[in-house]
Formats: C-alpha cells, sequence, structure tokens
C-alpha cells in the first residue's frame, strides 16, 4: 500500500500537533542543479569488480551562477524495483552534509561475490534544495573469494622439458570449446574469464567482448588479471557452445631483453566460468574443466606482440564455434592443478579498437625495388594496432602485411629501427570468396605497410587502420590561431593514444614497449590533461608494486622482465613510485592512492637515506642514466655537443629531494605526524646538502646547464636570495644555445615551466614556436605525426639518427603539452585544494598567438577556457563547473568589465587584488566573459 505525503502529513499532525507543523515536502529544484556523469570505481556501470568499497562519483549540472552542492544522498540496493521505490536494502547514507562529489567510499553491507547492485543518488543546493535522483546505475561483483572459483586452468598437455625449439618456435593457438544445454528462462548469464597467454572468447557463433589481448599483462608470477562479461543476451533455450583461442601475449611471447619465449611460462592456460541465473531462483555454473574438447593446431599459426601473426584460414574448422559441431576428433584437455596465481579483478579500461584509419594514398613500389605486386599503404598517421584488409575476391595466394613507420629515401621501408621486432603478418586464404582480415595477437607501430601477394591493386575504402589502446576518454581540447601548435597538440595526443595498451609504454613499434617509469612520470601531467587516467594508473602503480624489491627499490619499468635486478634504483625513474601517486592525488583528489602506495614509498626513501647517507645521491647500487637524450646526444653539425648534460650526483640528488618532500606531504595529508616531522625534517636536509655542493653564491649550478637550473628551480631546491640570479642564469644558458633547447627528457618541459613561471613566458613561446632544429615544429616540419624519440631522428639532408634507439612515437618530449595547457590556457590544479574544488586559471598569452580555446572535463565536471585578442583589447571566456571554483589572473590591471559591468559589481566574481600588472579574481561556478 502506498500512503501520499499530504496523507502521511495529516497523520503526523493528529499524532504530534506541535512537532510536525513545520514538517515540508522537499522542495525540487531540477531546473537548478542536476546530477550526471554518474561513475562507480571511475568506471560507468563496471562489470565484475572486486573493490569491496568502491568510490562513487558523479558531476553537477547547472546554469546557475555559482550553484553549489551542500548535502548529498546514495541509495544502493540488490533490486531494481526496491531502488525505484528510493529503498536502499543495501545501503542508505539519509542526508549526508558535505561538497563531495567524488570519492565517496561504500559503506553498506558487505558486498557478495557476483551480486549486481544499483544505486543513485541525489543532491542538496546551496539553497537547501534537494536535487532530482540521477539515473540508476549499477555495478557488480567479481569472484571475490578463492572458493568463488570453479574453474580449472585448461590447455594442452604441459610441456616438461624445455627446448631450444621451445624457446624461439611459437607454437599454433589451439582451439577450444565445451557443448552445454539450457532449459529454463535465463535472468542473468556472466562469463569470467582470464589466461596464461591472451585469449578470445566465443559463444554461440560470435565474439564475447571486443577486448584486445586479455588478460592485459601483469607480472604472471605475482597476479593475473580477469575479466567479466554480461552474456545474458548471447545464450540461447537449447543447446549452446563456449569456445576460445590462446595465444602467447606477454605471458609466453618474448620480451625485452628476453629475446626468446617464456618468461613467465611456456603452458598456456585458459580460466573460464559462466555463472547462469534462472528465473525459478535456481543457478549453474559452466566452467573450464576436463569436459572440454581441445584442438592443438588451430588457424593462427603463430602469434607475437613483437613478431606479427600467421594465420591460415585453410586450417579453421568451420562451424567449431557454433552448438552441434562434429568435434569426436578434437582431445581431451589438460588440467593444470600446478597454477596457484593471484587473481584479480580488470579494473580499468580494457584494450579495444579506439580509432578506424583510413589510407591517404597507396602506390606501387618501383620493379627492382621489391616483387611486382609490392604496394605500400600510407595512413598518413602513425598508429599503434594494424591495417584490416576486406576485398571482394579471393587472390588464392599467401598475403604479407609489413609494417615501418618512415620510408627510406627510395620508398622502401624503413625497418632498421625496429631492431629484432619483425612485424609481419601473413594471412592464408582458404575457399572463401571474399577476404575480411586482420590479425588478432598481435600490435604494430606503423604509418605505412607493405602488402604482398594481391593480384589486383588495393584501393582506399579495402584497408583500414584499427588504432589499439587502452579505452581511455579522451577529456580534453586545445585550438589555437596557430596550425602548428594544433598540430603539435594533436602529435602529443595521438602518441599518448599509441603507447596505452594496459601501461604507459616508451613506444609501439620496437621491441621494447615498456612501461618505463621516467618517461611515465615526466609524461604524467600531460596523461592527465588528456585522458581519464586515473583507474590506468591505479592499476599500473600496482604492477609497479609488485616490482619493488625487500629493501625498497623500485624498478625502472613496470611489469619488469629482464633476469636479476639490472635494471633497478635509476634516479628519475624509480622515483616515479613516489612521484605518480601525488599527481593522481592532486588531480583526483585521491587519497586512497596515497594510503595503497605510502609504505611503498617510504621503504624507497629510507633505501636511498641507507645508501647515501650524506644526502649526495650516488646511485652506486642502482642504473645511472641522468638527463636522458639531453643535447650532448645529438648528432648535427653546428648545434654545441658539450654544455647539455647536468652532472648525474646534481641529477640524482635533485630527485632525493623532490621525492622526499613529496612523501613528506603524503604524511600530513595522511595525519601521520611523526613521519612527517621525519620527512619534512630529512627533505630540508637533502635541500641543504643539495645547496651546498651544487649552488655557489653567484647562483651558478654545477655544470651551468639549462637542465640544472631547470630542475633545482622545479623541485624548489633554490635558496630565496639566490633564486633571482639563478633565473638569470637560467635564461642566460638559453641564449648561450641561441634560443635553442639543450634540456633531455626530464627538464625540457621543467625548463619550459620555470621560463613562465619567473617572467619569461616570450622565451618560452619562442622556443615553443621555433622551426629550428632542435624543436617540436622541426619535426613536424618534416612530416611528424607523433612526437619522437629523438630530436634528431631525422634530419633533412641527413637522415635518420642510430637506428639502436630511433622510436618516431615516443610520448616523452610531448610532456611539453604540460607547459601548453597550463600557459596557453591557464589551466592548473591547486595543491591545496586536490580534485580541482578550487583551481586556477592563468593564461599566459604569449608568442604569435592571436587566439586559443579549450577544456579541461576534470573530476569535478568540464573546465572551459577561450581568449583572444583584437584591436579592441582582450576578451576571455571562463567556464567553471558546478561545486568549484577559481582564481583567475589576468595580465592587466585595467578595468575588466563581464556582461558590460565592471567585475566588482558582478553576481559570482570577486576581486582579489590589482598588483604588478596583473588582476586576480575568485570566480563561482557558471560561465563569464571578461573584456578589457
Amino acid at each position: 500500500m502506498t500512503i501520499s505525503y499530504y496523507r502521511l502529513k495529516l497523520f503526523l499532525l493528529l499524532l504530534y500537533p506541535v512537532s510536525f507543523l513545520s514538517f515540508k515536502k522537499p522542495v525540487i529544484c531540477a531546473d537548478t542543479i542536476n546530477i550526471g556523469n554518474v561513475r562507480c570505481d571511475y568506471l560507468t556501470n563496471p562489470l565484475g569488480i572486486d573493490d569491496t568499497r568502491p568510490c562513487l562519483s558523479w558531476e553537477l549540472i547547472s546554469r546557475k551562477k555559482g550553484e553549489r552542492q551542500i548535502a548529498y544522498q546514495i541509495i544502493v540496493s540488490s533490486d531494481m524495483l526496491k531502488l525505484k521505490n528510493n529503498v536502499g536494502n543495501i545501503w542508505s547514507t539519509g542526508k549526508v552534509i558535505s561538497s563531495e562529489t567524488n570519492q565517496i567510499r561504500y559503506n553498506g553491507r558487505q558486498l557478495l561475490s557476483g551480486r549486481v547492485y544499483y544505486w543513485k543518488s541525489r543532491v542538496w543546493d546551496g539553497h537547501n534544495h534537494v536535487s532530482n535522483w540521477s539515473n540508476v546505475q549499477h555495478w557488480s561483483m567479481g569472484l571475490l573469494n578463492k572458493n568463488d572459483w570453479k574453474a580449472k586452468w585448461i590447455g594442452l598437455s604441459p610441456i616438461d622439458s624445455i627446448t631450444v625449439q621451445d624457446k624461439y618456435i611459437i607454437p599454433t593457438s589451439p582451439l577450444l570449446r565445451k557443448e552445454f544445454t539450457i532449459k529454463k528462462r535465463i535472468i542473468r548469464a556472466t562469463l569470467y574469464a582470464s589466461a596464461l597467454g591472451a585469449y578470445l572468447i566465443y559463444l554461440n557463433g560470435k565474439r564475447v567482448g571486443n577486448q584486445i589481448l586479455a588478460p592485459e599483462w601483469t607480472d604472471y608470477s605475482k597476479r593475473v588479471q580477469y575479466q567479466a562479461y554480461n552474456i545474458t543476451s548471447m545464450l540461447n533455450s537449447g543447446q549452446n557452445v563456449i569456445g576460445a583461442v590462446l595465444a602467447d601475449g606477454w605471458y609466453a611471447g618474448a620480451l625485452w631483453s628476453h629475446f626468446y619465449r617464456g618468461r613467465y611460462g611456456f603452458n598456456r592456460r585458459l580460466l573460464a566460468q559462466l555463472q547462469i541465473e534462472y528465473s525459478d531462483g535456481s543457478s549453474d555454473t559452466i566452467v573450464s574443466d576436463k569436459s572440454w574438447k581441445i584442438l592443438k593446431d588451430g588457424p593462427v599459426q603463430a602469434a607475437s606482440i613483437f613478431d606479427g601473426e600467421i594465420y591460415d584460414e585453410r586450417a579453421n574448422p568451420r562451424g567449431w564455434k557454433i552448438p552441434r559441431f562434429e568435434d569426436n576428433g578434437w582431445g581431451g584437455v589438460s588440467v593444470d592443478t600446478t597454477i596457484h596465481v593471484s587473481l584479480h579483478a580488470q579494473m580499468d579500461p580494457p584494450i579495444k579498437v579506439v580509432k578506424e584509419v583510413k589510407p591517404i594514398a597507396i602506390f606501387k613500389l618501383k620493379e627492382g625495388q621489391h616483387q611486382k605486386s609490392a604496394y605500400i599503404v600510407d595512413l598518413g598517421q602513425n598508429i599503434a594496432g594494424w591495417v584490416k584488409l576486406t576485398l571482394p575476391y579471393n587472390p588464392g595466394r599467401k598475403l604479407l602485411f609489413q609494417y615501418a613507420e618512415m620510408l627510406n629515401a627510395d620508398s622502401t621501408l624503413y625497418t632498421a629501427n625496429l631492431r629484432n621486432a619483425k612485424p609481419v603478418d601473413v594471412f592464408i586464404p582458404g575457399k572463401e570468396s571474399q577476404i575480411n582480415y586482420e590479425p588478432e595477437f598481435t600490435y604494430h607501430g606503423f604509418r605505412y605497410v607493405e602488402i604482398l601477394g594481391l593480384s589486383e591493386p588495393p584501393k582506399l575504402d579495402q584497408v583500414t587502420g584499427e588504432v589499439m589502446a587502452s579505452s581511455l576518454p579522451v577529456v580534453s581540447s586545445l585550438e589555437t590561431s596557430s596550425k602548428d601548435l594544433n598540430k603539435l597538440w594533436k602529435n602529443i595526443l595521438w602518441t599518448q593514444q599509441d603507447n596505452m595498451p594496459g601501461i604507459p609504454t616508451d613506444c609501439p613499434q620496437r621491441d621494447e614497449r615498456l612501461g618505463w617509469m621516467g618517461d611515465a612520470q615526466i609524461f604524467s601531467q600531460t596523461a592527465i590533461y588528456n585522458m581519464d587516467m586515473e583507474s590506468f594508473y591505479k592499476k599500473w602503480l600496482r604492477d609497479i608494486r609488485d616490482e619493488q624489491t625487500e629493501d625498497g627499490r623500485f624498478p625502472n619499468y613496470a611489469p619488469y622482465v629482464t633476469q636479476g635486478f639490472r635494471y633497478y634504483d635509476a634516479p628519475g625513474w624509480a622515483d616515479a613510485g613516489v612521484i605518480l601517486p601525488w599527481r593522481v592525488y592532486l588531480n583526483y583528489g585521491d587519497t586512497q592512492i596515497l594510503k595503497d602506495n605510502f609504505e611503498s614509498m617510504c621503504k624507497f626513501i629510507d633505501n636511498i637515506l641507507k645508501n647515501n647517507p650524506d644526502l649526495i645521491r650516488t646511485n652506486e647500487v642502482g642504473q645511472d642514466y641522468g638527463d636522458w637524450l639531453n643535447g650532448n646526444t645529438i648528432k648535427e653539425q653546428g648545434y654545441p655537443t658539450t654544455g647539455g648534460s647536468v652532472p648525474k650526483d646534481l641529477f640524482n640528488t635533485a630527485y632525493f629531494a623532490y621525492s622526499t618532500m613529496l612523501l613528506a606531504k603524503d604524511c600530513k595529508i595522511l595525519g601521520k605526524k611523526n613521519l612527517f616531522k621525519r620527512y619534512d625534517s630529512l627533505s630540508l636536509a637533502i635541500r641543504v646538502a643539495f645547496d651546498k655542493h651544487f649552488v655557489n653564491s653567484n647562483g651558478i649550478i654545477t655544470g651551468n646547464t639549462q637542465a640544472g637550473y631547470a630542475l633545482a628551480l622545479e623541485f624548489n631546491l633554490v635558496p630565496q636570495k639566490l633564486k633571482h640570479k639563478v633565473v638569470g642564469n637560467m635564461v642566460n644558458a638559453v641564449k648561450a644555445y641561441d634560443y635553442r633547447i639543450s634540456t633531455g627528457i626530464h627538464t625540457t618541459e621543467m625548463l619550459m615551466n620555470q621560463l613562465s613561471m619567473n617572467g619569461y613566458s616570450d622565451i618560452a613561446y619562442k622556443l615553443l614556436q621555433s622551426h629550428r632544429f632542435p624543436s617540436w615544429l622541426y619535426s613536424i616540419d618534416q612530416g611528424a605525426t607523433t612526437i619522437w624519440e629523438r630530436w634528431d631522428g631525422y634530419v633533412k639532408g641527413r637522415g635518420f639518427q642510430d637506428s639502436n634507439m630511433n622510436s618516431f612515437n615516443q610520448p616523452v618530449f610531448g610532456a611539453v603539452g604540460e607547459w601548453m595547457f597550463e600557459n596557453i590556457l591557464g589551466i592548473r590544479p591547486d595543491e591545496k585544494h586536490p580534485g580541482y574544488h578550487h583551481f586556477f586559471i592563468k593564461p599566459a598569452i604569449g608568442g604569435k598567438l592571436k587566439w586559443a580555446k579549450g577544456s579541461y572535463h576534470s573530476i569535478v565536471g568540464k573546465i572551459g577556457v577561450s581568449w583572444k585578442r583584437s584591436n579592441d583589447g582582450f576578451t576571455y571566456e571562463i567556464d567553471i563547473p558546478v561545486n568549484s571554483t577559481a582564481t583567475v589572473i589576468l595580465p592587466t590591471e585595467k578595468k575588466i568589465t563581464e556582461d558590460g559591468n565592471e567585475v566588482n559589481d558582478v553576481s559570482g566574481v570577486k576581486l582579489i587584488s590589482k598588483k604588478d600588472g596583473q588582476t586576480s579574481l575568485l570566480v563561482q561556478s557558471g560561465k563569464y566573459i571578461f573584456k578589457y
């Protein structure tokens, strides 16, 4: 029975005539504030999570300036109908007085394996009016306990004695299948799957999900991810079949510094558990076990991350993916009871095809360069992925696809920079009348692909570049009056996307493709501005912790594959284990990331201190790269070959000071008072030691390099009394190089930052917009569509750099995207209010730009900035998300108006100060147009 609001009020008034005189129906503010982008653990309606206290979040939408949230309510139910009736039988918070819209941890009843939970939220605005409820969202739990897994690891019979052939010859990918019958009406069906290797799963002839190279890369000796799929609509009443293909993936395939198979193992295994719930309340579980059938030799003859895929359609048993296939000739699977790996749900967006690129040109190689039927396809864009070929005919012969980033002068593929990688895909057709082919267990970094074996010239619409990456949402935009800077921004974004296959890699093409921690921490702020990185970084930080040694050393890359501890503890690389959690906290307001990594960060700093008691970090126990790829490594006539390299003990000690300072801040945030005192004192002591050893009374830093000055200023290591001199020396170091860059991968972004922060944005713009070598625009003038590893990867008239290390798709010099975002648009986070509860907008208008516009979709909502200058003055359009404020700093002390009114009289705007040629305004949420 439903009791109306008014009957309830009358009933209460009769019982309590005084107490309820003020009882009021909540005022709905649907026209004022609404809720959007409702997420669980930073994902929309995630399946199979294993976080028992997931993080709930939403964004607020309102047309009203200065709108804010003062309270919220969340209800969670195990039943959709109950939730629609506002019954939260799992968790109901009641009205919580709080402005938080994210990082809200679930705190209800214990969550159970395999269960689906429905939830919604509502908020109260600044006038205490309540919003409508959000749309209903849901999440489902994975298999939380070891005993929940009934499935067994299955595959071919194990390899007992490893031979040389096993290490170097990739075996064919086996096919696995299991038929089963369903006789009842299904309510819900969920498939949980994983592999030692890489897997594809099919149900009744259709592929399950669109994930690529699952379960993705982890240290398989420590943990393996599993995925969950809602397959309710894929099941039939009656006969059904589940099928799977297994390949090497990262588990068994050849990896960098381990140029043979089997870094983690040779025996490829499948784990699959299908849980079916029926309308009568009963359930069934179909699991991988000894009842499955297996065919040793499927159509995938060989598949390698580095070396491509060989696919023979003639070996593809027709109909094996659908029910009632005759599999009597198939063998029984081997059940492996020796595997005791830790299983974890995948909690970040999976690798998928995120874009398709059509070629801009196809040409035939001249006779004598290659076979007569060799065609070069130019996608016009350097990507990570492969090509898909669709032909209306069958050429009747083997097709070869070879990939490369660049062309030689004679238009043949430039493959020297691929080192040991052999990116060739092979397709052997069967009797089909048409060809639809793309590889499934590999990927390549390329712009050009050479196709051999065609009987007719390929057409542009028959070839498609498939772009593969972790499916992270793009959250920013940037456009300016400079087509060159617009191209640079696009190149940075492309390079990031091409290097996100579950981990942040250095490159997608050669035999490396590793999660180098130095590259990743340098690029991390740019990455966060470009994409929603929180769940991605949480996963990768767990990979890093998995590789930490007992004495506290971090690896230089993760997951780690080199035998022994050779690639460990390099300053600026290993420090990512401290720097990256801080970046995530700063941008997303997530204190849990600090808690999760706190112990490992303390061990890391303590170990450095133990090995460097005089506080000068010499790094005798680990690798010592320094400021990698600095100006001294450039091989170009007329460019200085000395004066670019910062001394390594200076570089190392600076990172020691910075990481310790961040750890002290973490301690303070987490309320660890004693540890804060310890690490804060240590940070100060390292800074004193740095100044004593490397900074003289004239503000000259040892080495007198652009890098050394930028590093010391960026990490706040310079005594205040000497800062002016140090800044002047940094500027002189730039002038000494004739306004060209001599910095390496760590300090280039720092140089740009410190020039602008200390009043020299004009020089920063000059470096950014330079077409002279070395510069960002120089590579664009050479046709670059992604960021190059080296400034001189290719020089017109000279050709290519050293092929041993010459990637044309490497993110790290793209870290200048951070400077572009924080200076051209002016958006930057506020350390005192992490997660963009408050932030800064301070555009540095300069260079040749006449206008710029862009946005960043932060965790609290979309921030928008545009500006233009004309003969009439300057116009700024600012968009502040609901429930947030910004300090807007404009480069003038002139009168500023908004909608014709002086800013002093504008609702939502407060004048803070006018000084030093700047006006500072505190701006509430809403859209504003400022003019002067």
